[in-house]
């Protein structure tokens, strides 16, 4: 009895190729949006929750970004804010960076999948 072969034809396998192609390309900027949403908002929530004395520690808060926008942080660069953070002998503790870092943190997991779906949907049309 003579063998049967059978085959498969794949229609529309260079534009599914192109699309894979763009992976790379879409997911690193779904990370750099992520990184960057996630540090303003982190900004932000420190800027809201710092003490307004003078507002000088507000205005201080800074967003910085390394690694082509793969890295972001929140900071201060008022030289008193560790002592505003954690207290000193004098003065209590007033947190406001490590509680918004805390949030960030729980929020970021989130941030992410948002832009990776955001980045695949423009793969799909």
């Amino acid at each position: 009895m003579p063998r049967r072969v059978k085959t498969l034809e794949i229609v529309g396998q260079d534009r599914l190729l192109r699309k894979l192609r763009k992976l790379p390309e879409l997911a690193r900027a779904a990370g750099v949006a992520a990184v960057k949403e996630e540090t303003h908002e982190t900004a932000q929530d420190e800027r809201r929750n710092a003490p307004k004395d003078t507002g000088a520690l507000v205005e201080g808060i800074q967003e910085e970004y390394k690694r082509k926008g793969l890295e972001g942080r929140a900071v201060s660069t008022v030289r008193y804010s560790a002592a505003v953070e954690h207290g000193t002998e004098d003065t209590p503790a007033q947190p406001f960076a490590q509680p918004a870092a805390e949030r960030a943190r729980k929020r970021f997991p989130n941030t992410v999948v948002r832009h990776v779906n955001e980045q695949l949907a423009k793969v799909t049309k």
